[in-house]
């Protein structure tokens, strides 16, 4: 990756490639190609999986779909050659069992993650952002993604009372993240901890005065932790006032291993 590819990618960046990938970076960001198909349910009720002894605790959490290992290995490896997965693994979320005023009374709401190839093979430079993503194919691969699911749970085809669907095309420019990859850049062990996003930039702060980094892009990665931001805000209000932030930070550090401590000692876990 050089300047050029980053001016690229984001013309907001000018300034910092300028800076810090003044001609070429020895380490290269990988993209391994994958990334994601959405779809957004509007349900009239839940899913039942009634072949797998249905429980509602089911739902309180995120669900794969698989079939096996062996189809969770396909599911990845295919879309690293540009190829779309004929038989769908998924992970989804039903996020009104948790929170009912997601949707109106007695309805709920349905997010499913289904792996794709961002450029599918075969149809470079054509359609959106030249990946082969048209309308039509993701509905089509959309169609195939529910019915998978709804051999786990049967109720889904009549339950469902308006779908979107966001091609990985549509995501990448929605989120404006670079091949369409909502973590930013993969999560691979070379690319985590010191490494993440690249090791010169790894601490939070750039070559450009007041300008800083976070999201998932930067230690410790994509998910939901909230550690990225808070990283990134301790880094920032330690360059504010550094004694005082270290002092905080131990202090905090201190607590949290006196708790630990007692926790452990009275046999609390």
């Amino acid at each position: 990756m050089d300047s050029t590819d980053v001016d690229a990618a984001d013309p907001n960046l000018r300034g910092l490639a300028e800076r810090v990938l003044p001609h070429r970076v020895a380490r290269r960001i990988v993209n391994n190609n994958e990334a994601i198909l959405k779809i957004d349910c509007a349900l009239s009720e839940p899913p039942r999986f009634v072949h797998h002894q249905h429980q509602d605790e089911y739902l309180m959490g995120s669900i794969l779909i698989a079939d096996s290992v062996d189809h969770v290995e396909v599911a990845h490896t295919d879309p690293q050659v540009g190829k779309i997965p004929e038989d769908p693994s998924m992970f989804l979320s039903v996020p009104t069992m948790l929170d009912p005023s997601l949707a109106p009374e007695g309805k709920h709401t349905l997010w499913i993650e289904f792996f794709a190839p961002y450029q599918i093979k075969g149809a470079e430079g054509t359609s959106l952002s030249g990946t082969g993503w048209t309308d039509e194919l993701k509905h089509r691969v959309a169609d195939r993604v529910l019915d998978k699911l709804a051999d786990y749970a049967p109720n889904l085809n009549k339950t469902i009372i308006a779908r979107r669907v966001e091609s990985l095309a549509e995501m990448g420019q929605r989120l404006g993240v670079l091949n369409g990859n909502y973590y930013h850049l993969d999560m691979t062990f070379d690319q985590m901890m010191f490494f993440r996003p690249l090791p010169e930039i790894a601490n939070y702060k750039t070559p450009i005065e007041g300008l800083f980094l976070t999201g998932a892009g930067t230690h410790p990665g994509g998910s939901i932790s909230g550690m990225p931001g808070r990283n990134c805000a301790s880094v920032f209000l330690q360059e504010q006032h550094p004694v005082a932030q270290i002092l905080t930070d131990a202090g905090q550090s201190l607590k949290s291993t006196a708790k630990s401590i007692f926790n452990l000692g009275s046999g609390e876990t």
